[in-house]
C-alpha cells in the first residue's frame, strides 16, 4: 500500500468516528424549546455555553416578541414571558387620618400589563423579577407598580378628612385614588393598565364603631320619641278637630231644630189666627142670623108664642090639680113639689 491510500484510509476511519461526537453536539446545541401559555407575551433570553462553543450569550432579544406557543430556544437560550391576563387584586390598607386614628380602605382593583406596547415588555422583564424565574405574574405587577401608589394616594387623600367624615367620602376617595393611578402610572412611566376600581369598604377603628352604634341608637332612640310625640300631637288634634266638628254639628243642628220650632211656631200661630178668625167669623154671622132672626119676630109672632105656652101651662096644670098634685107657683116658676127642677112660666 502506498502512503496516498493509508492517508485515505486513515481520514476516512476517524470523520466515521468523530461522526457521532458532532451529531451528539447537534442534538444538544439545536432541539432545546419553551412553551409560551395562551395569554402570555414573552422574548428569547439569548445564553451560551461550552457545548454551544461559547457562542452568542447576548441576553433579552427585544426585537422580537414572542406570543403564546412553542419557541425553539437551543441548549442554553431560555423564554421569559409576561401573564398578559386581567388580573384582580383585593387589598386592605391601613391609613392615618387627620383625627389621628387609622382606618382600614378595602380596595378591589381591575388591571393587566401593558402588553401591546413593546417597549413596556422590555421594561417589565428587566424590572420585574419573577419568583419562578421566567414567568413575571400579575401579583408581582401589582407589587411592583401599583401598590406603591395605592398606599401615597390613600395616604394623602386621607390625611386631611377627619373620622367623622371618612364614611362619606367613599365616592371621592375612590375618584381621587383612580387619578392618582393614572397619573402615577403616566409620570412613572409604569408598563401597566388599570381597569377597575372601587373602594369596598372603610372600617373604622373598634373603639369608633362602638361609639358610632351608641351614637346611632341614642339617634333612633330620639327618633323614636320624636314619632311618639308626633302620634300624640296628631291623635290630640285629632281629638280636637273632631271635638270641634261635633260641637259644629250639634250646633248646626240646635239652629235647625229652633228654626224648625220658630217655623211651627209661626205656623201654629198662623193656624189659631186663622182659627180665630174663623170662628169670631162664625160667631159673628151667628150673632148677624140671631139678630135678623129677632128681627123678623114680630110683636104678633110672639103673643102667639105666649098665648101657646100659657095654654100649656094651665092644661098640666089642670092636670096636676086633677090628680092632687100641689104647684108652687113663684114669681115667674111653676115648682113641682118634691123636686128642685123650675118650669119657666114666659117660655
Amino acid at each position: 500500500m502506498t502512503w496516498r491510500y493509508e492517508m485515505k484510509v486513515f481520514f476516512k476511519d476517524g470523520a466515521l468516528r468523530a461522526l457521532p461526537v458532532v451529531f451528539g453536539l447537534v442534538a444538544l446545541t439545536g432541539c432545546g424549546t419553551e412553551d409560551i401559555p395562551p395569554g402570555n407575551k414573552g422574548f428569547l433570553f439569548d445564553r451560551t455555553g461550552a457545548l454551544a462553543l461559547y457562542t452568542g450569550g447576548h441576553g433579552l432579544v427585544k426585537d422580537t416578541m414572542l406570543g403564546p406557543g412553542t419557541h425553539y430556544t437551543g441548549l442554553y437560550d431560555e423564554v421569559r414571558d409576561v401573564d398578559c391576563k386581567d388580573e384582580q387584586g383585593k387589598e386592605t390598607i391601613d391609613v392615618l387620618t387627620k383625627s389621628d386614628l387609622t382606618v382600614k380602605v378595602d380596595l378591589r382593583i381591575t388591571y393587566s400589563a401593558n402588553c401591546d406596547n413593546q417597549e413596556d415588555m422590555v421594561k417589565i422583564i428587566e424590572q420585574v423579577a419573577p419568583d419562578d424565574g421566567s414567568t413575571v405574574n400579575g401579583k408581582e405587577l401589582y407589587d411592583r407598580y401599583l401598590l406603591p401608589i395605592l398606599r401615597e394616594s390613600l395616604r394623602n387623600r386621607l390625611a386631611a378628612v377627619t373620622i367623622e367624615d371618612v364614611k362619606n367620602v367613599r365616592q371621592e376617595l375612590r375618584d381621587g385614588i383612580r387619578k392618582d393611578l393614572d397619573e402615577g402610572i403616566v409620570n412613572r412611566g409604569n408598563p401597566v393598565r388599570i381597569k377597575i376600581l372601587t373602594v369596598s369598604d372603610i372600617q373604622l377603628p373598634l373603639d369608633i364603631i362602638e361609639k358610632n352604634k351608641q351614637i346611632e341608637l341614642a339617634r333612633q332612640e330620639a327618633e323614636q320619641e320624636q314619632e311618639k310625640q308626633k302620634a300624640s300631637k296628631f291623635r290630640l288634634e285629632r281629638e280636637l278637630f273632631e271635638a270641634q266638628e261635633d260641637r259644629k254639628v250639634k250646633r248646626e243642628e240646635a239652629e235647625r231644630i229652633k228654626e224648625v220650632s220658630e217655623i211651627d211656631a209661626q205656623r201654629d200661630k198662623a193656624v189659631q189666627i186663622l182659627k180665630a178668625e174663623a170662628d169670631l167669623e162664625a160667631k159673628k154671622r151667628e150673632a148677624e142670623g140671631i139678630l135678623e132672626v129677632r128681627t123678623q119676630l114680630s110683636g104678633d109672632y110672639l103673643r102667639y108664642l105666649q098665648i101657646l105656652k100659657d095654654n100649656e101651662v094651665r092644661m098640666e096644670l089642670a092636670r096636676s090639680m086633677a090628680h092632687g098634685t100641689k104647684w108652687y107657683v113663684g114669681p115667674d116658676f111653676l115648682i113641682p113639689p118634691d123636686t128642685d127642677a123650675k118650669i119657666s112660666v114666659t117660655r
